[in-house]
Protein backbone atom coordinates (compact mmCIF):
# COMPACT_ATOMS: atom_id res chain seq x y z
CA UNK A 1 0.00 0.00 0.00
CA UNK A 2 1.64 3.18 -1.21
CA UNK A 3 -0.70 5.91 -0.02
CA UNK A 4 1.44 7.20 2.82
CA UNK A 5 4.57 7.04 0.69
CA UNK A 6 2.92 8.88 -2.17
CA UNK A 7 1.68 11.70 0.01
CA UNK A 8 5.12 12.31 1.47
CA UNK A 9 6.44 12.86 -2.02
CA UNK A 10 3.78 15.50 -2.64
CA UNK A 11 4.40 17.37 0.62
CA UNK A 12 6.46 20.50 0.71
CA UNK A 13 10.18 20.55 1.44
CA UNK A 14 10.70 24.29 1.77
CA UNK A 15 9.29 26.71 4.30
CA UNK A 16 8.20 29.41 1.88
CA UNK A 17 4.87 31.00 2.62
CA UNK A 18 2.17 30.81 -0.02
CA UNK A 19 -0.14 33.69 -0.78
CA UNK A 20 -3.71 33.79 0.44
CA UNK A 21 -4.89 33.34 -3.13
CA UNK A 22 -2.78 30.21 -3.48
CA UNK A 23 -4.21 28.80 -0.27
CA UNK A 24 -7.75 29.33 -1.38
CA UNK A 25 -7.28 27.52 -4.66
CA UNK A 26 -5.32 24.57 -3.31
CA UNK A 27 -7.14 21.32 -2.57
CA UNK A 28 -6.09 17.72 -2.28
CA UNK A 29 -7.04 16.98 -5.91
CA UNK A 30 -3.84 18.76 -6.87
CA UNK A 31 -2.01 15.62 -5.70
CA UNK A 32 -2.67 12.08 -6.95
CA UNK A 33 -5.63 9.99 -5.79
CA UNK A 34 -3.16 7.43 -4.47
CA UNK A 35 -1.86 10.04 -2.02
CA UNK A 36 -5.09 10.08 -0.02
CA UNK A 37 -5.71 7.47 2.67
CA UNK A 38 -8.96 6.18 4.15
CA UNK A 39 -8.60 5.07 7.76
CA UNK A 40 -11.30 2.68 8.97
CA UNK A 41 -12.16 3.52 12.58
CA UNK A 42 -12.13 0.36 14.74
CA UNK A 43 -11.32 -1.64 11.62
CA UNK A 44 -14.51 -1.17 9.69
CA UNK A 45 -16.66 -1.24 12.78
CA UNK A 46 -19.86 -0.09 11.15
CA UNK A 47 -19.67 -2.71 8.39
CA UNK A 48 -18.43 -5.64 10.49
CA UNK A 49 -17.89 -6.35 14.20
CA UNK A 50 -15.39 -3.75 15.33
CA UNK A 51 -11.76 -4.74 15.95
CA UNK A 52 -12.13 -8.16 14.37
CA UNK A 53 -10.05 -9.79 11.65
CA UNK A 54 -13.14 -9.70 9.44
CA UNK A 55 -13.24 -5.90 9.81
CA UNK A 56 -9.51 -5.56 9.13
CA UNK A 57 -9.54 -7.79 6.07
CA UNK A 58 -12.54 -5.90 4.70
CA UNK A 59 -10.66 -2.60 5.08
CA UNK A 60 -7.52 -3.89 3.38
CA UNK A 61 -9.56 -5.26 0.47
CA UNK A 62 -11.12 -1.82 -0.01
CA UNK A 63 -7.64 -0.25 -0.14
CA UNK A 64 -7.96 1.45 3.25
CA UNK A 65 -5.96 1.27 6.47
CA UNK A 66 -7.68 -0.14 9.57
CA UNK A 67 -7.41 1.49 12.98
CA UNK A 68 -7.56 -0.86 15.95
CA UNK A 69 -7.72 -0.43 19.72
CA UNK A 70 -5.49 -2.58 21.90
CA UNK A 71 -5.62 -3.59 25.56
CA UNK A 72 -3.79 -6.12 27.71
CA UNK A 73 -5.38 -9.15 29.37
CA UNK A 74 -4.77 -10.17 32.97
CA UNK A 75 -2.04 -12.55 31.83
CA UNK A 76 -0.29 -9.96 29.65
CA UNK A 77 -1.57 -10.74 26.13
CA UNK A 78 -2.23 -7.73 23.89
CA UNK A 79 -5.65 -8.00 22.20
CA UNK A 80 -7.94 -5.80 20.11
CA UNK A 81 -10.75 -4.27 22.17
CA UNK A 82 -12.04 -0.70 22.48
CA UNK A 83 -14.28 -0.32 25.54
CA UNK A 84 -13.15 -0.33 29.16
CA UNK A 85 -15.89 -2.86 29.97
CA UNK A 86 -18.17 -5.38 28.23
CA UNK A 87 -21.54 -3.65 28.78
CA UNK A 88 -22.02 -2.55 25.14
CA UNK A 89 -20.53 -5.64 23.50
CA UNK A 90 -22.24 -8.21 25.76
CA UNK A 91 -25.67 -6.65 26.48
CA UNK A 92 -27.18 -9.99 27.65
CA UNK A 93 -24.37 -10.88 30.04
CA UNK A 94 -24.70 -10.70 33.81
CA UNK A 95 -24.24 -7.32 35.43
CA UNK A 96 -21.04 -8.56 37.05
CA UNK A 97 -19.63 -9.66 33.69
CA UNK A 98 -20.61 -6.40 32.00
CA UNK A 99 -18.67 -4.38 34.57
CA UNK A 100 -15.43 -6.24 33.89
CA UNK A 101 -12.79 -5.08 31.45
CA UNK A 102 -10.33 -7.01 29.29
CA UNK A 103 -7.65 -6.60 31.97
CA UNK A 104 -9.83 -8.67 34.33
CA UNK A 105 -9.78 -11.71 32.04
CA UNK A 106 -7.09 -14.11 30.91
CA UNK A 107 -6.44 -14.65 27.22
CA UNK A 108 -8.34 -17.95 27.25
CA UNK A 109 -11.32 -16.35 29.01
CA UNK A 110 -11.39 -13.44 26.54
CA UNK A 111 -11.27 -15.79 23.54
CA UNK A 112 -14.44 -17.55 24.69
CA UNK A 113 -16.52 -14.36 24.41
CA UNK A 114 -18.77 -13.84 21.37
CA UNK A 115 -18.28 -10.17 20.42
CA UNK A 116 -20.30 -10.28 17.22
CA UNK A 117 -23.69 -11.56 18.34
CA UNK A 118 -24.84 -8.14 19.61
CA UNK A 119 -24.70 -6.96 15.99
CA UNK A 120 -27.03 -9.76 14.83
CA UNK A 121 -26.99 -13.43 13.88
CA UNK A 122 -24.86 -12.80 10.78
CA UNK A 123 -21.98 -11.68 12.98
CA UNK A 124 -22.32 -14.28 15.74
CA UNK A 125 -19.23 -16.25 16.68
CA UNK A 126 -16.69 -13.42 16.27
CA UNK A 127 -13.86 -13.55 18.82
CA UNK A 128 -11.49 -11.00 20.32
CA UNK A 129 -8.29 -11.00 18.27
CA UNK A 130 -4.74 -10.97 19.61
CA UNK A 131 -2.08 -8.56 18.44
CA UNK A 132 -0.05 -11.54 17.24
CA UNK A 133 -2.82 -12.40 14.76
CA UNK A 134 -2.63 -8.86 13.38
CA UNK A 135 1.15 -9.12 13.13
CA UNK A 136 0.85 -12.36 11.19
CA UNK A 137 -1.51 -10.65 8.71
CA UNK A 138 1.04 -7.83 8.30
CA UNK A 139 3.87 -10.32 7.71
CA UNK A 140 1.89 -11.89 4.87
CA UNK A 141 1.71 -8.58 3.00
CA UNK A 142 4.33 -5.92 3.74
CA UNK A 143 2.22 -3.23 2.04
CA UNK A 144 -0.50 -3.58 4.67
CA UNK A 145 -0.63 -0.86 7.29
CA UNK A 146 -2.49 -0.55 10.58
CA UNK A 147 -3.11 2.29 13.05
CA UNK A 148 -2.89 1.18 16.68
CA UNK A 149 -4.75 3.13 19.37
CA UNK A 150 -3.22 2.11 22.67
CA UNK A 151 -5.68 1.99 25.57
CA UNK A 152 -3.77 0.34 28.42
CA UNK A 153 -0.68 -1.25 26.86
CA UNK A 154 2.88 -0.50 27.91
CA UNK A 155 4.74 1.02 24.94
CA UNK A 156 7.80 -1.13 25.58
CA UNK A 157 5.70 -4.27 25.41
CA UNK A 158 4.04 -3.06 22.20
CA UNK A 159 7.41 -2.22 20.62
CA UNK A 160 8.77 -5.69 21.41
CA UNK A 161 5.62 -7.45 20.23
CA UNK A 162 5.69 -5.66 16.87
CA UNK A 163 9.45 -5.80 16.28
CA UNK A 164 10.23 -6.14 12.59
CA UNK A 165 6.86 -4.64 11.65
CA UNK A 166 7.30 -1.07 12.88
CA UNK A 167 7.32 0.34 9.35
CA UNK A 168 3.77 -1.00 8.90
CA UNK A 169 2.41 0.49 12.13
CA UNK A 170 1.27 3.98 13.07
CA UNK A 171 0.56 4.63 16.74
CA UNK A 172 -2.59 6.68 17.37
CA UNK A 173 -2.77 8.85 20.47
CA UNK A 174 -4.37 12.03 21.76
CA UNK A 175 -1.22 13.01 23.71
CA UNK A 176 1.80 14.58 22.02
CA UNK A 177 4.17 13.33 24.73
CA UNK A 178 3.08 9.77 23.93
CA UNK A 179 3.82 10.34 20.23
CA UNK A 180 7.35 11.49 21.10
CA UNK A 181 7.89 8.58 23.49
CA UNK A 182 6.70 6.00 20.96
CA UNK A 183 8.88 7.35 18.11
CA UNK A 184 11.95 7.13 20.35
CA UNK A 185 11.17 3.46 21.02
CA UNK A 186 10.16 2.68 17.43
CA UNK A 187 11.69 5.31 15.10
CA UNK A 188 10.64 3.36 11.98
CA UNK A 189 7.01 3.59 13.02
CA UNK A 190 4.72 6.59 12.57
CA UNK A 191 2.70 8.44 15.19
CA UNK A 192 -0.73 9.97 14.65
CA UNK A 193 -1.84 12.70 17.03
CA UNK A 194 -5.61 13.19 17.14
CA UNK A 195 -7.43 16.11 18.64
CA UNK A 196 -10.90 17.48 19.04
CA UNK A 197 -13.45 14.68 19.53
CA UNK A 198 -15.86 16.86 17.59
CA UNK A 199 -15.82 19.57 20.27
CA UNK A 200 -12.74 21.65 19.43
CA UNK A 201 -13.10 25.36 18.65
CA UNK A 202 -10.67 27.36 16.50
CA UNK A 203 -9.06 28.59 19.69
CA UNK A 204 -8.61 25.04 20.98
CA UNK A 205 -6.85 23.96 17.79
CA UNK A 206 -4.59 27.00 17.70
CA UNK A 207 -3.64 26.41 21.35
CA UNK A 208 -2.70 22.79 20.58
CA UNK A 209 -0.73 23.83 17.50
CA UNK A 210 1.14 26.51 19.45
CA UNK A 211 2.25 23.87 21.97
CA UNK A 212 3.34 21.56 19.15
CA UNK A 213 5.32 24.33 17.45
CA UNK A 214 7.32 24.75 20.65
CA UNK A 215 8.63 21.19 20.16
CA UNK A 216 8.77 21.51 16.36
CA UNK A 217 6.01 18.85 16.19
CA UNK A 218 8.53 16.30 17.47
CA UNK A 219 7.39 12.71 16.99
CA UNK A 220 4.27 13.56 15.00
CA UNK A 221 4.03 12.11 11.48
CA UNK A 222 0.24 12.30 11.09
CA UNK A 223 -2.22 14.71 12.68
CA UNK A 224 -5.98 14.19 12.78
CA UNK A 225 -8.59 16.80 13.66
CA UNK A 226 -12.12 15.71 14.50
CA UNK A 227 -14.59 17.95 12.67
CA UNK A 228 -18.16 18.50 13.82
CA UNK A 229 -20.70 19.30 11.11
CA UNK A 230 -23.55 21.40 12.51
CA UNK A 231 -27.17 21.45 11.40
CA UNK A 232 -26.67 24.81 9.67
CA UNK A 233 -23.80 23.42 7.56
CA UNK A 234 -21.00 25.13 9.49
CA UNK A 235 -18.12 23.20 10.97
CA UNK A 236 -16.28 23.24 14.28
CA UNK A 237 -13.46 24.07 14.05
CA UNK A 238 -14.13 26.44 11.16
CA UNK A 239 -13.14 25.77 7.57
CA UNK A 240 -10.62 28.60 7.67
CA UNK A 241 -9.00 27.05 10.75
CA UNK A 242 -8.83 23.65 9.05
CA UNK A 243 -7.38 25.09 5.86
CA UNK A 244 -4.70 26.93 7.85
CA UNK A 245 -3.88 23.76 9.80
CA UNK A 246 -3.58 21.74 6.60
CA UNK A 247 -1.27 24.31 5.05
CA UNK A 248 1.09 24.26 8.02
CA UNK A 249 1.12 20.47 8.19
CA UNK A 250 1.96 20.18 4.48
CA UNK A 251 4.93 22.48 5.00
CA UNK A 252 6.09 20.22 7.82
CA UNK A 253 5.55 17.03 5.79
CA UNK A 254 2.96 15.82 8.32
CA UNK A 255 -0.09 14.06 6.89
CA UNK A 256 -3.26 16.06 7.59
CA UNK A 257 -6.27 13.91 8.50
CA UNK A 258 -9.84 14.67 9.52
CA UNK A 259 -12.71 12.67 10.95
CA UNK A 260 -16.33 13.89 10.58
CA UNK A 261 -18.61 14.06 13.62
CA UNK A 262 -22.06 15.44 14.35
CA UNK A 263 -24.74 15.26 11.68
CA UNK A 264 -24.18 11.98 9.89
CA UNK A 265 -22.46 10.64 12.99
CA UNK A 266 -21.13 7.52 11.30
CA UNK A 267 -19.61 9.37 8.35
CA UNK A 268 -22.33 8.45 5.87
CA UNK A 269 -22.50 11.85 4.17
CA UNK A 270 -20.58 11.92 0.88
CA UNK A 271 -20.78 15.71 0.72
CA UNK A 272 -18.93 16.04 4.03
CA UNK A 273 -15.95 14.16 2.67
CA UNK A 274 -15.92 16.35 -0.43
CA UNK A 275 -15.77 19.45 1.75
CA UNK A 276 -12.94 18.00 3.83
CA UNK A 277 -10.99 17.10 0.69
CA UNK A 278 -11.38 20.64 -0.61
CA UNK A 279 -9.82 21.83 2.63
CA UNK A 280 -6.69 19.79 1.95
CA UNK A 281 -7.40 16.63 3.91
CA UNK A 282 -5.04 13.82 2.91
CA UNK A 283 -6.50 11.22 5.26
CA UNK A 284 -10.16 10.49 5.97
CA UNK A 285 -10.80 8.65 9.24
CA UNK A 286 -14.28 7.17 9.31
CA UNK A 287 -16.71 4.52 10.52
CA UNK A 288 -17.83 4.18 6.91
CA UNK A 289 -14.78 3.51 4.72
CA UNK A 290 -17.11 2.44 1.92
CA UNK A 291 -18.72 5.90 1.79
CA UNK A 292 -15.35 7.65 2.07
CA UNK A 293 -14.02 5.58 -0.85
CA UNK A 294 -17.11 6.48 -2.89
CA UNK A 295 -16.58 10.16 -2.12
CA UNK A 296 -12.93 9.92 -3.17
CA UNK A 297 -13.79 8.23 -6.46
CA UNK A 298 -16.41 10.85 -7.30
CA UNK A 299 -14.13 13.69 -6.23
CA UNK A 300 -11.26 12.61 -8.42
CA UNK A 301 -13.56 11.83 -11.33
CA UNK A 302 -14.03 15.60 -11.71
CA UNK A 303 -10.78 16.92 -13.23
CA UNK A 304 -9.35 20.26 -12.28
CA UNK A 305 -10.45 23.04 -14.56
CA UNK A 306 -8.19 24.27 -17.33
CA UNK A 307 -5.01 22.86 -18.85
CA UNK A 308 -2.89 21.23 -16.16
CA UNK A 309 0.47 22.77 -15.41
CA UNK A 310 2.67 22.93 -12.37
CA UNK A 311 2.29 26.62 -11.63
CA UNK A 312 -1.49 26.55 -11.38
CA UNK A 313 -1.84 23.31 -9.44
CA UNK A 314 1.20 22.80 -7.22
CA UNK A 315 2.29 25.33 -4.59
CA UNK A 316 5.76 26.76 -5.07
CA UNK A 317 7.13 25.12 -1.92
CA UNK A 318 6.23 21.66 -3.21
CA UNK A 319 8.51 21.83 -6.26
CA UNK A 320 11.43 19.61 -5.27
CA UNK A 321 14.97 20.46 -6.36
CA UNK A 322 17.61 17.73 -6.13
CA UNK A 323 21.14 19.07 -5.90
CA UNK A 324 23.07 16.62 -8.08
CA UNK A 325 26.21 15.36 -6.27
CA UNK A 326 25.35 17.65 -3.37
CA UNK A 327 26.10 21.12 -4.65
CA UNK A 328 28.97 20.07 -6.81
CA UNK A 329 29.34 23.30 -8.77
CA UNK A 330 29.92 25.43 -5.68
CA UNK A 331 31.69 23.00 -3.35
CA UNK A 332 33.55 19.71 -3.67
CA UNK A 333 30.96 17.21 -4.88
CA UNK A 334 29.69 14.71 -2.34
CA UNK A 335 31.20 16.65 0.55
CA UNK A 336 29.39 17.61 3.72
CA UNK A 337 29.96 21.25 2.77
CA UNK A 338 28.07 20.73 -0.48
CA UNK A 339 25.18 19.00 1.33
CA UNK A 340 24.89 21.79 3.88
CA UNK A 341 24.77 24.37 1.08
CA UNK A 342 21.89 22.50 -0.56
CA UNK A 343 19.93 22.15 2.68
CA UNK A 344 20.33 25.85 3.45
CA UNK A 345 18.66 26.61 0.12
CA UNK A 346 15.80 24.19 0.94
CA UNK A 347 16.94 21.63 -1.62
CA UNK A 348 17.59 17.92 -1.32
CA UNK A 349 21.23 16.93 -1.89
CA UNK A 350 22.20 13.71 -3.64
CA UNK A 351 24.98 11.46 -2.37
CA UNK A 352 26.68 8.66 -4.33
CA UNK A 353 27.50 5.76 -2.02
CA UNK A 354 30.32 3.23 -2.20
CA UNK A 355 31.92 0.93 0.35
CA UNK A 356 35.56 0.89 1.42
CA UNK A 357 37.65 -2.26 1.64
CA UNK A 358 36.90 -2.49 5.38
CA UNK A 359 33.15 -2.06 4.95
CA UNK A 360 32.58 1.65 5.65
CA UNK A 361 29.96 3.31 3.43
CA UNK A 362 31.14 6.67 2.09
CA UNK A 363 30.10 9.40 -0.33
CA UNK A 364 32.02 9.12 -3.61
CA UNK A 365 30.88 9.14 -7.23
CA UNK A 366 33.64 7.90 -9.54
CA UNK A 367 34.87 4.35 -10.06
CA UNK A 368 38.47 5.55 -9.57
CA UNK A 369 40.46 8.56 -8.36
CA UNK A 370 41.77 9.79 -11.73
CA UNK A 371 39.51 12.85 -11.98
CA UNK A 372 39.56 13.78 -8.27
CA UNK A 373 43.32 13.26 -7.79
CA UNK A 374 44.86 14.35 -11.13
CA UNK A 375 48.36 14.72 -9.64
CA UNK A 376 48.39 11.39 -7.81
CA UNK A 377 50.60 8.44 -8.90
CA UNK A 378 49.11 6.44 -11.77
CA UNK A 379 48.71 3.40 -9.53
CA UNK A 380 46.51 5.33 -7.09
CA UNK A 381 44.48 7.00 -9.86
CA UNK A 382 43.47 3.55 -11.13
CA UNK A 383 42.17 2.44 -7.74
CA UNK A 384 38.62 2.80 -6.47
CA UNK A 385 37.03 3.27 -3.05
CA UNK A 386 36.72 -0.50 -2.63
CA UNK A 387 40.53 -0.81 -2.83
CA UNK A 388 41.19 1.43 0.19
CA UNK A 389 40.34 1.27 3.88
CA UNK A 390 38.36 4.12 5.36
CA UNK A 391 41.48 5.34 7.18
CA UNK A 392 43.35 5.45 3.86
CA UNK A 393 40.55 7.49 2.22
CA UNK A 394 40.92 10.07 4.98
CA UNK A 395 44.45 10.81 3.76
CA UNK A 396 43.14 11.96 0.37
CA UNK A 397 42.39 15.61 -0.39
CA UNK A 398 39.29 15.55 -2.63
CA UNK A 399 38.92 19.31 -2.86
CA UNK A 400 42.31 20.54 -4.06
CA UNK A 401 41.64 19.71 -7.72
CA UNK A 402 38.90 22.35 -7.63
CA UNK A 403 41.28 25.05 -6.41
CA UNK A 404 42.99 26.31 -3.29
CA UNK A 405 39.77 27.44 -1.62
CA UNK A 406 38.49 23.84 -1.60
CA UNK A 407 41.72 22.19 -0.44
CA UNK A 408 41.56 19.94 2.61
CA UNK A 409 38.15 18.35 1.94
CA UNK A 410 37.87 14.69 2.93
CA UNK A 411 35.65 11.82 1.89
CA UNK A 412 32.78 11.57 4.38
CA UNK A 413 31.13 8.47 5.83
CA UNK A 414 27.45 7.61 5.72
CA UNK A 415 27.39 7.91 9.51
CA UNK A 416 28.49 11.55 9.24
CA UNK A 417 25.76 12.25 6.66
CA UNK A 418 23.11 10.79 8.96
CA UNK A 419 24.41 12.90 11.85
CA UNK A 420 23.76 15.96 9.67
CA UNK A 421 20.10 14.91 9.43
CA UNK A 422 19.69 14.76 13.21
CA UNK A 423 17.93 17.74 14.68
CA UNK A 424 16.72 18.85 11.25
CA UNK A 425 13.42 17.05 10.53
CA UNK A 426 12.99 18.96 7.27
CA UNK A 427 16.21 17.59 5.77
CA UNK A 428 16.09 14.75 3.28
CA UNK A 429 18.73 12.98 1.23
CA UNK A 430 18.86 11.36 -2.19
CA UNK A 431 21.10 8.29 -2.32
CA UNK A 432 22.53 6.95 -5.59
CA UNK A 433 23.81 3.48 -4.88
CA UNK A 434 26.99 2.71 -6.75
CA UNK A 435 28.39 -0.33 -4.95
CA UNK A 436 26.52 -1.20 -1.74
CA UNK A 437 24.89 -4.24 -0.17
CA UNK A 438 21.24 -3.27 0.39
CA UNK A 439 20.83 -5.20 3.63
CA UNK A 440 23.88 -3.46 5.08
CA UNK A 441 22.62 -0.05 3.96
CA UNK A 442 19.16 -0.71 5.40
CA UNK A 443 20.60 -1.68 8.78
CA UNK A 444 22.93 1.30 8.94
CA UNK A 445 20.19 3.77 8.03
CA UNK A 446 17.58 2.32 10.40
CA UNK A 447 15.45 5.16 11.75
CA UNK A 448 16.19 7.37 8.73
CA UNK A 449 14.34 5.44 5.99
CA UNK A 450 11.42 7.89 5.55
CA UNK A 451 13.93 10.69 4.89
CA UNK A 452 15.90 8.80 2.23
CA UNK A 453 15.16 8.64 -1.49
CA UNK A 454 17.17 5.85 -3.09
CA UNK A 455 17.98 6.40 -6.76
CA UNK A 456 18.84 3.79 -9.35
CA UNK A 457 18.57 3.20 -13.08
CA UNK A 458 17.88 -0.49 -12.41
CA UNK A 459 14.29 -1.39 -11.58
CA UNK A 460 15.24 -4.63 -9.82
CA UNK A 461 17.44 -2.65 -7.43
CA UNK A 462 14.54 -0.45 -6.43
CA UNK A 463 12.36 -3.51 -5.92
CA UNK A 464 15.00 -5.04 -3.68
CA UNK A 465 15.43 -1.81 -1.71
CA UNK A 466 11.68 -1.58 -1.09
CA UNK A 467 11.85 -5.13 0.27
CA UNK A 468 14.38 -4.22 2.93
CA UNK A 469 13.18 -0.63 3.56
CA UNK A 470 9.52 -0.20 2.51
CA UNK A 471 9.17 3.20 4.25
CA UNK A 472 11.99 4.68 2.19
CA UNK A 473 11.28 6.27 -1.16
CA UNK A 474 12.73 5.49 -4.55
CA UNK A 475 13.69 7.40 -7.67
CA UNK A 476 14.03 5.58 -10.97
CA UNK A 477 16.20 7.54 -13.38
CA UNK A 478 16.66 6.92 -17.05
CA UNK A 479 18.33 8.49 -20.04
CA UNK A 480 18.70 7.73 -23.73
CA UNK A 481 16.81 8.22 -26.94
CA UNK A 482 13.05 8.61 -26.98
CA UNK A 483 12.44 5.14 -28.42
CA UNK A 484 14.52 3.55 -25.66
CA UNK A 485 12.71 5.57 -23.02
CA UNK A 486 9.34 4.55 -24.45
CA UNK A 487 10.27 0.86 -24.22
CA UNK A 488 11.43 1.23 -20.63
CA UNK A 489 8.25 3.07 -19.67
CA UNK A 490 6.16 0.33 -21.33
CA UNK A 491 7.90 -2.27 -19.15
CA UNK A 492 7.18 -0.21 -16.03
CA UNK A 493 3.58 0.19 -17.14
CA UNK A 494 3.23 -3.59 -17.19
CA UNK A 495 4.02 -3.70 -13.47
CA UNK A 496 1.96 -0.55 -12.77
CA UNK A 497 5.11 1.35 -11.73
CA UNK A 498 5.28 -0.65 -8.51
CA UNK A 499 8.05 0.29 -6.04
CA UNK A 500 8.66 3.65 -7.76
CA UNK A 501 7.89 6.95 -6.02
CA UNK A 502 9.74 9.33 -8.33
CA UNK A 503 10.88 9.02 -11.93
CA UNK A 504 13.62 11.11 -13.52
CA UNK A 505 14.20 11.54 -17.24
CA UNK A 506 17.39 13.03 -18.62
CA UNK A 507 16.77 15.83 -21.08
CA UNK A 508 19.11 17.33 -23.66
CA UNK A 509 18.35 20.65 -25.32
CA UNK A 510 19.92 21.62 -28.62
CA UNK A 511 21.07 25.17 -29.30
CA UNK A 512 17.96 25.69 -31.44
CA UNK A 513 15.82 24.85 -28.37
CA UNK A 514 14.63 21.40 -29.46
CA UNK A 515 14.15 18.92 -26.60
CA UNK A 516 15.32 15.32 -26.62
CA UNK A 517 13.13 13.49 -25.76
CA UNK A 518 10.45 15.66 -27.37
CA UNK A 519 8.15 18.04 -25.53
CA UNK A 520 5.19 15.88 -26.52
CA UNK A 521 6.84 12.82 -24.99
CA UNK A 522 7.65 14.69 -21.77
CA UNK A 523 4.13 16.09 -21.39
CA UNK A 524 2.52 12.68 -21.91
CA UNK A 525 4.96 11.06 -19.51
CA UNK A 526 4.14 13.63 -16.84
CA UNK A 527 0.41 13.04 -17.30
CA UNK A 528 0.84 9.29 -16.92
CA UNK A 529 3.06 9.56 -13.86
CA UNK A 530 0.54 11.83 -12.11
CA UNK A 531 -2.14 9.18 -12.61
CA UNK A 532 0.07 6.69 -10.81
CA UNK A 533 0.98 9.12 -8.05
CA UNK A 534 4.63 9.36 -9.10
CA UNK A 535 6.63 12.56 -8.92
CA UNK A 536 7.95 13.57 -12.36
CA UNK A 537 11.54 14.83 -12.29
CA UNK A 538 13.97 15.82 -15.04
CA UNK A 539 17.73 16.37 -15.24
CA UNK A 540 18.93 18.71 -17.99
CA UNK A 541 22.31 17.60 -19.29
CA UNK A 542 22.54 20.68 -21.50
CA UNK A 543 21.46 24.26 -20.85
CA UNK A 544 20.91 23.40 -17.19
CA UNK A 545 22.01 26.88 -16.18
CA UNK A 546 19.40 28.69 -18.28
CA UNK A 547 16.14 29.92 -16.68
CA UNK A 548 14.11 29.21 -19.80
CA UNK A 549 14.97 25.51 -19.52
CA UNK A 550 13.11 25.16 -16.22
CA UNK A 551 10.27 27.45 -17.20
CA UNK A 552 9.56 25.31 -20.25
CA UNK A 553 9.80 22.08 -18.24
CA UNK A 554 7.42 23.46 -15.60
CA UNK A 555 4.89 24.23 -18.31
CA UNK A 556 5.26 20.64 -19.52
CA UNK A 557 4.25 19.30 -16.07
CA UNK A 558 7.65 18.62 -14.55
CA UNK A 559 7.31 19.24 -10.79
CA UNK A 560 10.86 18.38 -9.73
CA UNK A 561 14.39 18.89 -11.01
CA UNK A 562 17.77 17.31 -10.51
CA UNK A 563 20.38 19.87 -11.36
CA UNK A 564 24.07 20.72 -11.36
CA UNK A 565 23.06 24.39 -11.02
CA UNK A 566 20.91 24.52 -7.87
CA UNK A 567 20.90 28.29 -7.40
CA UNK A 568 20.10 29.00 -11.06
CA UNK A 569 17.34 26.39 -10.97
CA UNK A 570 15.78 27.80 -7.82
CA UNK A 571 15.92 31.35 -9.18
CA UNK A 572 14.16 30.19 -12.37
CA UNK A 573 11.38 28.49 -10.39
CA UNK A 574 10.89 31.60 -8.23
CA UNK A 575 10.65 33.77 -11.34
CA UNK A 576 8.14 31.35 -12.85
CA UNK A 577 5.86 31.56 -9.83
CA UNK A 578 6.33 35.33 -9.61
CA UNK A 579 4.93 35.50 -13.14
CA UNK A 580 1.83 33.77 -11.87
CA UNK A 581 1.27 36.53 -9.32
CA UNK A 582 1.81 39.25 -11.92
CA UNK A 583 -0.77 37.70 -14.23
CA UNK A 584 -3.53 38.03 -11.64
Amino acid sequence: MKQAIRFCVALCLMSVATSAADELQWNIRNVPRESVTVIAHRGAGYLAPENTMEALELTWRMGGIPEVDVRTTKDGVIMMFHDNNFARILPDASEEAKKKGLEDLTYDEARRLDIGAFRGAAFAGQRIVSLEEICEALRQDRWRRVYVDVKNVDFRLLARATEGLHEQIVLATGKDDEARRWRKMAPLSGALLWMGLGKATDEDIEERFAALRASDFEGVTHLQIHVRFNEDGTTMPSESCLRKAGSELRRRRIEFQTMPWGVGEHGDRVDYYRRLLDLGTAGLSTDRPDVAMQALDEYYAQPLAGVWNVRDHIPFEEVIVQAHRGYGNAAPEGSLESFEMAWRLHMVPEADLRMTRDGVIVSFHDTNFARILPDAPEELKKKGIEDLTFAETQQLDIGAFRGESFAGQRIISLARMLEALDGHPDRMLYIDIKQIDFDVLARQTLGYHPRLIVASTKYDELTEWKRVAPRSRTLHWMGGKEDDLARRLAALRDVKFAHIDQLQIHVSIAENGVFSPSETFLRRTGEELRRYGILFQTLSWTQGDRPETYQRLLDLGCASFATDYPQETMDAIKAYYAGKEQSR
